[in-house]
C-alpha cells in the first residue's frame, strides 16, 4: 500500500556541519539551496498532515467491532473526507485498495451487520486461499523531515583603514616594572638617619633628617631626603613581615615580589 506520501520527502545526505546562523542572503548558491529547501518543507508538511489522514482512515477502518447501517455510513463518509484532503495536495494513496464491506444479516434492532475486511496480497499467509484480514497500514508512508543545507559561508571585509582607529588596551598594568639601580632582587636592604649616633642631623630640602640605604653588605646606596628616597625606592622595596632566627625581618627591606622565609 505504498503511495506518494513518502516519495514527496525523501531524506537527503545527513548534514553533519549545518550552518543555521548564516547569512544565507549572500550568495546566488545560497538562495538557491534554500529555495529548494523551502520546497522540500513545504512538501513535508503537506506528507505529515496526509499521513495523519491516513492514520485516521486506518483506525476507521478498524474500529474493534461490528458496525451498524448508520455506522457504516459516518466511516464511509468520513474516509471520503479526509482522502478527499490528501487528493488536493497532491496525494493519491488508495487507502480503500482491497478493501470491502463484509456484511451479514443479523435481525434485532441496528444490528451490527458490517466490518471492513482485506484480501491477503501476494506473499502474504493465505492469499489465494479466499482467507480475509483486518485492513493494514504500511508505517513507511511515514515522512521523514529533511536536513538543512550546508550553506556557504559569508565572507566579511574588514576595512583596515578603520581598524588602525581601535584603541589598542593599555598593557601598562601587566608589565612588570624595572627595580632601581643598585637593587637586586636577590638581596635585602636597610635604612639610617644620617649623622646617626653623632650630634648632628643633617636635614633635606624637604626639612626631614637625610637617610642612608645600604645593601646587606654595608655598602650606601643612596644617601639623601626622604622625599627622593621615596620617589625612588617607595615602590620597590618592602618591609619584611617575618622573622627567621635573630634576624629581625622589620628592619630589613626587600624588592617587590622577593621574601626572605
Amino acid at each position: 500500500m505504498r503511495s506518494s506520501i513518502a516519495k514527496l520527502t525523501n531524506s537527503p545526505v545527513k548534514q553533519t556541519n549545518t550552518l543555521p546562523t548564516v547569512n544565507i542572503s549572500g550568495t546566488s548558491r545560497n538562495k538557491k539551496l534554500k529555495a529548494e529547501y523551502d520546497a522540500k518543507i513545504k512538501a513535508y508538511q503537506d506528507s505529515t498532515a496526509s499521513y495523519k489522514n491516513r492514520v485516521k482512515i486506518h483506525n476507521l477502518l478498524n474500529p474493534g467491532d461490528a458496525m451498524t447501517d448508520s455506522e457504516l455510513e459516518t466511516a464511509e463518509s468520513e474516509i471520503k473526507r479526509l482522502q478527499g484532503e490528501n487528493v488536493k495536495r497532491g496525494i493519491y494513496d488508495d487507502p480503500m485498495e482491497d478493501i470491502f464491506t463484509m456484511s451479514t444479516l443479523m435481525g434485532g434492532k441496528d444490528p451490527k451487520n458490517h466490518s471492513f475486511r482485506a484480501y491477503p496480497k501476494p506473499g502474504e499467509y493465505g492469499y489465494g486461499a479466499g482467507h480475509l484480514k483486518n485492513p493494514s497500514m504500511d508505517d513507511s508512508l511515514k515522512p521523514t523531515k529533511p536536513e538543512e543545507p550546508r550553506y556557504d559561508q559569508e565572507v566579511v571585509r574588514l576595512d583596515m583603514r578603520a581598524l588602525k582607529n581601535i584603541p589598542s588596551p593599555s598593557i601598562e598594568p601587566n608589565l612588570k616594572k624595572s627595580l632601581p639601580i643598585g637593587i637586586y632582587n636577590d638581596r635585602y636592604y636597610t635604612t639610617e638617619r644620617v649623622g646617626q649616633n653623632t650630634q648632628t642631623a643633617p636635614k633635606g630640602n624637604d626639612g626631614l633628617p637625610l637617610i642612608k640605604l645600604k645593601d646587606q653588605a654595608g655598602s650606601v646606596v643612596f644617601e639623601g631626603s626622604q622625599t627622593e628616597y621615596n620617589e625612588k625606592y617607595g615602590n620597590a622595596l618592602q618591609r619584611g613581615t617575618k622573622q627567621y632566627g635573630q634576624e629581625n625581618l622589620k628592619r630589613r627591606l626587600y624588592p617587590q615580589g622577593y621574601t626572605k622565609i
